[in-house]
């Protein structure tokens, strides 16, 4: 569902930023209009420039210190991407990209790409892990391999071991009662 609002969003936003942009430049002029575009372009251009170094310096000084640089890479990927968001020609690109640039929005969003990053990461490893354990997963539920190489349902439940020296066992045909 994700990725498919994903790619409706991708294919909707080149026309509505061209119909944003044709209506801003009927309400404020042709010229203003690509000013305001050029002059996005080289914001975006700046922060790129200017970000790229700033996140290679912090990540080389954690690194140097034996810290993890993951804040400081997560952060410099945010702000890059708003300065490739502004270098897009849009006003809805821009405004994702000044969004991009308050720090506790910034924050935010990165906090809550990384949740899911790392939920899909676990939720693939456990696929793989039952995939090498022989289980395999059905609409139904999930199925698995016995010590005789036959699959069949996978049933989770508790057992107690009652006297294992019974008497005799049932007979085919005949119900245990307790």
């Amino acid at each position: 569902m994700l990725r498919f609002a994903l790619g409706l969003f991708l294919i909707l936003l080149p026309v509505l930023e061209l119909a944003l942009l044709v209506k801003l430049g009927q309400a404020i002029g042709i010229w203003t209009t690509l000013a305001l575009v050029v002059g996005a372009f080289f914001l975006g251009a700046a922060i790129i420039s200017r970000q790229s170094t700033k996140v290679l310096h912090q990540t080389l000084e954690a690194m140097s210190e034996g810290r993890a640089p993951a804040a400081s890479v997560v952060d410099g990927f945010f702000l890059l991407t708003a300065g490739g968001l502004l270098l897009l020609p849009g006003l809805i690109s821009d405004v994702l990209a000044f969004l991009l640039l308050v720090p506790p929005l910034r924050h935010a969003v990165a906090r809550w790409s990384m949740q899911h990053a790392l939920y899909r990461v676990d939720l693939f490893h456990r696929e793989e892990q039952e995939r090498e354990a022989g289980v395999r997963r059905t609409q139904g539920g999930t199925y698995g391999h016995r010590a005789g190489g036959q699959g069949g349902p996978v049933i989770d439940g508790e057992f107690e071991r009652l006297d294992e020296t019974a008497a005799e066992p049932p007979r085919p045909g005949e119900r245990l009662l307790r």
